[in-house]
């Protein structure tokens, strides 16, 4: 199938646009171009590839949806608009006006179970779930340390800061997220890095721990933590075999076994008491590693959502269960129009 891609991040290495689509689409055999964000782009993408569908991840600068509507009319292009959950890096796309994207955009896809079901009576022919996942070549380049210490990700809200001052006597703590590195910490602080980057601090910790989504996620998508599903964090650290911590919540146990390949806690208050714990069980953090890793190469790849989704249009070959598969030919390249 060819498919043409736009939205946030058609310029940078770790973004939505390509960890989320650009390279698993690529990965399962589809062709795929990326353009700019802007209607002359799109118009020329149309006009000069005439894809099957056009991917939209919707954010500040991407032409309306009733323009995308008219676009992919005159093409007669299927039009999928991509909202995506809590991004370590980009914004998240905005989820207030899903109402108005499910009349324009043929087909919508929405990040968490809870959107999912609170817009499920206006119709799921078109609304479809796309729960965060991870693309495993993405963290290839990883570089494999010796375990040391742990990680805690999330932004630097007052509460989170708290945590982080009743745990920086530790060893080897490391934190990122936006604000920690302007903090006097006795800790290694990291603003978000590209994926790479961060697969190699993942490589190097224990475990690691997501924080739950910021005040400012919170009020931005109009959802509290309970209602939020996973951020990346626990899949990409799972593919280099680490193990997370995560608030728990209903989206935890439909995405991980709670206690088997995941480890959850209550409140961020309670991180102080259970993360000294935990290093003190390497053995139980290798099994918990091992399991989620499993888990995440199994069910949770963005190869296999995007192949569940497309799967109405795509006859793919069968693949026997005994095949070997490896992931060659990643591209590092975005076909650009400006």
């Amino acid at each position: 199938m060819r498919i043409l891609v736009t939205g946030y991040g058609v310029d940078t290495a770790d973004s939505p646009l390509r960890a989320q689509v650009v390279d698993p689409l690529r990965f399962l055999g589809h062709e795929v171009v990326a353009v700019a964000p802007t209607e002359v782009a799109v118009r020329w993408g149309l006009r000069r590839y005439s894809p099957e569908m056009l991917v939209v991840i919707p954010s500040a600068g991407v032409p309306d949806r009733d323009k995308i509507r008219a676009l992919t009319t005159e093409a007669e292009t299927v039009a999928l608009c991509l909202h995506t959950g809590p991004s370590l890096i980009g914004a998240s796309t905005d989820l207030s006006e899903l109402a108005d994207d499910i009349r324009e955009y043929d087909l919508i896809a929405v990040p968490d179970r809870h959107t999912f079901e609170e817009f499920a009576s206006l119709g799921t022919f078109r609304l479809s779930l796309m729960e965060p996942a991870v693309h495993p070549p993405t963290v290839l380049d990883a570089v494999p340390s010796d375990r040391a210490g742990f990680m805690i990700v999330g932004d630097a809200d007052p509460e989170h800061i708290d945590v982080v001052m009743g745990l920086d006597h530790l060893d080897d703590l490391v934190v990122m997220g936006r604000g920690w590195s302007e903090l006097p910490l006795d800790v290694s602080a990291f603003d978000p890095l590209p994926l790479p980057d961060r697969a190699t601090l993942y490589a190097g910790a224990a475990f690691v721990v997501e924080l739950p989504p910021s005040l400012a996620h919170q009020s931005a998508v109009v959802r509290s933590p309970y209602e939020l599903g996973l951020s990346p964090v626990a899949y990409e650290a799972a593919v280099v075999g680490t193990p997370a911590v995560v608030q728990e919540r209903p989206a935890v146990a439909e995405a991980f076994c709670p206690g088997t390949e995941v480890v959850t806690y209550e409140s961020v208050r309670d991180l102080s008491q259970l993360l000294p714990v935990l290093l003190t069980d390497d053995t139980e953090l290798v099994r918990i590693g091992e399991a989620a890793w499993s888990r995440v190469t199994a069910d949770h790849t963005w190869s296999g959502r995007w192949r569940s989704l497309l799967e109405p249009w795509v006859i793919e070959p069968e693949i026997g269960r005994d095949e070997d598969v490896s992931y060659v030919g990643q591209s590092n390249v975005l076909t650009r129009a400006s």
